[in-house]
C-alpha cells in the first residue's frame, strides 16, 4: 500500500505541472495491473482526459469502477468523459455518483455545474459552483465557472467580480482571462476584451480559440488585418477551425470597401458620415437577428426522399443551403420593404442589386414540436402538400427529417483547455409580419423589441439615402452606398414574412458568403432554359448523426420497402463508422425512427 500511496502521490505532483504524459508513464498497464487500485486507474483516466484522449479516459475511469464501485473518482472521470462529447445527462449521473460517495470534494461541484451550464440550467449551475466554494473558498477555477453562468444569466456585476477573483487567485492561469475576455466582448468593450485575450494568448500561446475570439473583437473595432492575422493563426493551431476561411474573406472584403472609400473623390466629411451610418446600420441588423435567434430543441426539414437516401448513405453528407434567388416564393424577400413602406429605400435596394448578385444562402425548417410537444409540425397536412413533394411535383410523396438542433451547432476545439464556447451557425425565426392599411405590426414580437429595431434600421436607411443624395447617379459614392444598402439588407430581407404564414413558425439559416469563397460550391443544373450550374454552400456538420426521425410521406410508393431500405443504410452506416480508428461520432440505430406518414392524404 506504501507503493500506492507514493504513487499517488507523484501523480499529484505531476497533476500540479500539467504534465500529463508523464502520469502516464508513471502508471503503465503493467502498474495498474499489479495494483488494481481504483485510485491508479482513476489518475491515468484523468491524465487521458486532460491530453482529450477520451477512448483511453473511458477505458481506465471504468476500469477503476470495476476495481472500487465505491470508489468517487471513477465516476467523476468516467463523467469527464461524457462532458466532453456533449453527453451532459450522462455527466450529470456520473458526477452526481461521485458525489454521493464523496459529498466534500470541490471539482465534483464544479464539473457537475458546467454540465448544467451547457444544458441551460444556469441558476442550477450556480448553485454547484457555490457548493464548490463553500467547501474550498479559495478555488479559482469555481469562481471564473459561476461568472460565466452569471454571465449567460446578464448578472454581469457579478460575472466580472467572478472573474476578477479568479485571476486575484491563480493570476497564471490563461483560461481566465480568456473568459473575461469573452465577458468584455458580451459586453461590447471590444478594447478591453482584446487585452484579456492578450494575456491569455501570451501566458499560453498555443490554445487555437484565444486567436479566434480576439480576431472577432479585432473585426468589431475594424483592425480587419489583425483580425485575418488571427483567424489564420486559429486555424493553424487547429484545423477544425477551418470554417473561418469565411471570416478571413469577410475582413478581406472589408478592407477593401476602405480602400475603395479611402480612394473616393467624395468630400472627406461625407465618406466619415457614410462609414458612421454603415456602421449603425450594421448593428442595427445584428440585433434584431440577435433577437430572433431561435431556441427550439429540434427542427424538420421537408424534402425528397432521394435527397434523404443521400443524407442516409453518403459518406460526410451535409445539408445544402441554397442561394436565396432560387426561392420558389416570388415574395421572398419582399415582405420587409413592403413593411417599410418607403419607395427610395426599396430603389436604392433594387439599384444595388442589378450591380451585383445575391450572395446569402438559406436553409429552411420547421420547429418539430412547439408547446411542450402539443403541437407537432414532424407530420403535417398542410406541410405535405407545400413542401413535401417528390422530384415530379407529386404532393406528399416526398418525406420529413426531424434534426436534433445540435446539428448547427460548431464543435469548439477538443485539443482546447478552456470552457467550451458555443459557436453555430444561427437558427433565426422568421418574422412575421401583419402588413395592412390600418394596421402594421410584427406578429411574434412577444417582447415588442423586434418593431422598435425596424423603424431605428428605417431611420438610418432614410440618413444613408439623404447623403447619397449630395451626388449624382453617375458618381461611384452614389452607387457605392445602394450598393452597401443591397449588401447589407439582403443579409435581413429573407428572415421576414408576410403573417399569412404565421402557421408555419418557419426557422431559417441565412448565411452571406462573400462572392470569391471556395465555400461556394454548385451542381449540374438540368432544368430546361436555366443555366447548368446551381449555387449552394453546405452545413458545417454532416446530417446523419443527428437525425431523429425520418417520416415517409403519406403518397411516397413501396413506403416498407423505403423504410426497410433506410434501417439498413442506417445500421450499415454505424457499423462503418465504430470501425473507424478515431471515430468522429457514434451513431445508435435503435435511435433513429422511421415510419410512414399518419396524415390522410386526398
Amino acid at each position: 500500500m506504501n507503493e500506492v500511496n507514493e504513487l499517488i502521490k507523484q501523480a499529484d505532483a505531476l497533476f500540479e505541472k500539467k504534465e500529463y504524459k508523464k502520469i502516464i508513464d508513471l502508471l503503465p498497464d503493467e502498474i495498474l495491473i499489479k495494483h488494481n487500485n481504483a485510485y491508479l486507474y482513476a489518475w491515468r483516466a484523468w491524465a487521458h482526459n486532460r491530453l482529450k484522449q477520451y477512448e483511453k479516459a473511458l477505458e481506465h475511469a471504468e476500469k477503476a469502477i470495476i476495481a472500487d464501485p465505491n470508489n468517487s473518482f471513477g465516476y467523476y472521470q468516467r463523467g469527464g468523459v461524457w462532458y466532453a462529447s456533449n453527453d451532459y445527462d450522462r455527466a450529470i449521473s456520473d458526477f452526481n455518483k461521485a458525489i454521493e460517495l464523496k459529498s466534500d470534494y470541490a471539482r465534483f461541484y464544479v464539473s457537475k455545474g458546467y454540465s448544467l451550464h451547457f444544458k441551460g440550467k444556469y441558476d442550477e449551475a450556480i448553485a454547484n459552483f457555490n457548493r464548490a466554494i463553500e467547501l474550498e473558498k479559495d478555488f479559482a477555477y469555481a469562481y471564473a465557472a459561476r461568472g460565466y453562468s452569471f454571465m449567460y444569466l446578464k448578472e454581469y456585476d457579478k460575472a466580472i467580480v467572478d472573474f476578477d477573483k479568479a485571476i486575484e487567485l491563480e493570476g497564471d492561469e490563461p483560461s481566465y482571462y480568456y473568459d473575461r475576455g469573452i465577458f468584455f466582448a458580451e459586453k461590447k468593450q471590444f478594447d478591453m476584451a482584446i487585452a484579456d485575450y492578450d494575456l491569455a494568448i501570451e501566458l499560453d500561446p498555443n490554445i487555437a480559440i484565444s486567436y479566434l475570439s480576439r480576431g472577432k473583437a479585432f473585426y468589431a473595432v475594424g483592425n480587419f488585418q489583425k483580425a485575418i492575422d488571427d483567424f489564420q493563426k486559429a486555424i493553424l493551431h487547429n484545423k477544425e477551425f477551418d470554417y473561418l476561411e469565411k471570416d478571413i474573406k469577410l475582413a478581406k472584403e472589408k478592407q477593401q470597401e476602405r480602400i475603395t472609400l479611402e480612394n473616393s473623390k467624395a468630400d472627406p466629411k461625407d465618406k466619415d458620415e457614410k462609414s458612421k451610418i454603415e456602421k449603425e446600420i450594421e448593428l442595427l441588423i445584428n440585433k434584431i437577428r440577435e433577437l430572433s435567434k431561435s431556441e427550439v430543441k429540434t427542427v424538420v426539414h421537408y424534402t425528397k426522399v432521394f435527397v434523404a437516401d443521400i443524407y442516409v448513405t453518403g459518406p460526410g453528407s451535409k445539408m445544402h443551403y441554397s442561394n436565396a434567388i432560387y426561392m420558389n416564393d416570388p415574395m421572398e424577400g419582399k415582405a420587409f420593404f413592403n413593411y417599410l413602406n418607403d419607395e427610395k429605400i426599396r430603389a436604392a435596394y433594387l439599384n444595388g442589386e442589378k450591380r451585383t448578385e445575391t450572395s446569402v444562402y438559406l436553409g429552411s425548417f420547421l420547429p418539430a414540436e412547439e408547446n411542450d410537444g402539443e403541437i407537432s409540425h414532424e407530420d403535417e397536412l398542410v406541410m405535405w402538400r407545400t413542401y413535401g413533394k417528390d422530384e415530379n411535383g407529386k404532393e406528399a410523396s416526398g418525406c420529413s427529417v426531424v434534426l436534433s438542433s445540435d446539428f448547427f451547432k460548431i464543435k469548439t476545439s477538443k485539443k482546447d483547455e478552456f470552457a467550451k464556447v458555443e459557436i453555430s451557425e444561427e437558427l433565426l425565426n422568421v418574422i412575421y409580419l401583419k402588413n395592412l392599411k390600418h394596421e402594421k405590426k410584427v406578429t411574434n414580437d412577444p417582447k415588442e423589441k423586434i418593431a422598435p429595431a425596424i423603424e431605428s434600421l428605417k431611420e438610418q436607411l432614410i440618413l444613408f439615402i439623404e447623403l447619397r443624395d449630395n451626388y449624382q447617379p453617375i458618381d461611384d459614392f452614389y452607387k457605392d452606398i445602394e450598393n452597401s444598402i443591397f449588401k447589407q439588407l439582403s443579409t435581413i430581407s429573407y428572415l421576414f414574412k408576410s403573417s399569412d404564414y404565421n402557421y408555419e413558425h418557419e426557422v431559417r439559416v441565412i448565411t452571406y458568403m462573400p462572392r470569391d469563397s471556395e465555400l461556394i460550391k454548385f451542381m449540374t443544373n438540368t432544368e430546361f432554359n436555366a443555366p447548368r450550374k446551381r449555387f449552394y454552400i453546405e452545413s458545417y456538420n454532416e446530417i446523419l448523426p443527428f437525425v431523429k426521425k425520418i417520416f415517409l410521406g403519406p403518397k411516397v410508393e413501396n413506403y416498407q420497402q423505403w423504410s426497410l431500405y433506410f434501417d439498413f443504410e442506417i445500421r450499415q452506416r454505424a457499423r462503418e463508422i465504430s470501425l473507424m480508428p478515431h471515430p468522429p461520432y457514434k451513431i445508435k440505430p435503435s435511435d433513429i425512427e422511421i415510419m410512414k406518414s399518419d396524415c390522410k392524404f386526398q
